[in-house]
């Protein structure tokens, strides 16, 4: 009888957190698993969205998706994305009212990577360029138009297959990703051959969280708490990189994508190094600056993504 009543007294002293029912988040990075969403494995894996009293149901796409996060959200299919800045741009435009909630990119880290040396801009025109199907090349785009270069784009939905058969002339990159492949595959790129947006005054800042207005609306309070632990979970795999990357390689390996650790641990330090905002020289977070909005919405109208002007307000939050 003692160990019944026992049992009674633990069940009533939990009741209390039982009874708080926890909010249910759906969230989908914006690609397959990868260290670039180390931050949030790491507050899944450590607690940190519970302890906010969210409860966080994470998706991802395959490796074959030609999808977008944005498409998602779009149907109702997820609450809170991952997206690049210029994406939740052109997506306003086109009637889907997202708001950034959290920006932790700092750093543009777009590159086009040629199999001859780039000295000039002009040394793109006419090339053979090789980019992803799901977009994410705008930035390029503002780039040749600024430069008057004509490339022949030839679309692929992820690897890096096309540059090392030399079936292209150079490949859209990112810094974070199928820059170390190349590197990987290849041995090495020279310096010379590597075009990095950001040195051409195109450091447009990318990743961040979006949900969308309405659900802002009526889910703030959870959002507020998703973007605090989500916070959290950046901090601590900065402060314990290799924990991070563990974590991560467990999310990987669940969803059964094919990559490695030694690309994965260079992917999580350059994501990292993205983070850092160049005036603080730390990861604040800061919401993307209103003169580099400006600019962005001024170059996304000339290249012809963007047909009105995105007010600053209305997207940053």
């Amino acid at each position: 009888m003692a160990g019944v009543t026992g049992h009674l007294i633990a069940l009533l002293l939990l009741l209390p957190r039982l009874s708080v029912a926890q909010e249910v988040i759906r969230f989908m990075p914006q690609w397959t698993p990868q260290t670039q969403f180390a931050g949030y494995y790491v507050a899944m894996e450590k607690g940190f969205y519970a302890e906010e009293g969210v409860l966080v149901i994470m998706d991802h796409f395959g490796g074959s998706s030609t999808g977008t996060a944005i498409e998602k959200i779009a149907h109702g299919k997820t609450d809170i994305i991952t997206s690049q800045l210029v994406s939740a741009m052109i997506a306003r435009e086109h009637g889907l009212r997202l708001v950034n909630v959290l920006q932790t990119s700092q750093v543009n880290g777009l590159m086009c990577v040629c199999r001859r040396p780039v000295d000039h801009p002009q040394a793109l025109d006419s090339a053979k360029l090789g980019r992803w199907k799901v977009g994410f090349g705008e930035v390029c785009d503002i780039f040749c138009l600024k430069n008057g270069l004509h490339v022949d784009w030839i679309p692929f939905i992820q690897g890096i297959n096309l540059f090392v058969a030399g079936a292209v002339d150079g490949v859209l990159c990112y810094s974070y990703n199928e820059y170390f492949q190349v590197v990987l595959a290849t041995g090495g790129i020279p310096k010379e051959n590597i075009v990095r947006f950001r040195d051409y005054g195109l450091d447009y800042p990318e990743d961040g969280l979006y949900v969308t207005e309405r659900y802002y609306k009526r889910h703030k309070d959870a959002v507020d708490k998703f973007v605090k632990a989500s916070k959290r979970g950046w901090d601590y795999a900065r402060e314990h990189p290799d924990e991070a990357l563990a974590i991560s390689m467990r999310v990987i390996q669940d969803y059964n994508v094919v990559t490695n650790i030694t690309l994965q641990k260079m992917m999580l330090e350059e994501i990292l190094a993205l983070q850092v905002n160049p005036e603080t020289g730390w990861a604040d977070y800061a919401p993307v600056r209103r003169p580099v909005f400006e600019d962005m919405n001024a170059s996304l109208r000339e290249a012809g993504h963007l047909t009105t002007d995105i007010k600053y307000e209305d997207l940053i939050r």
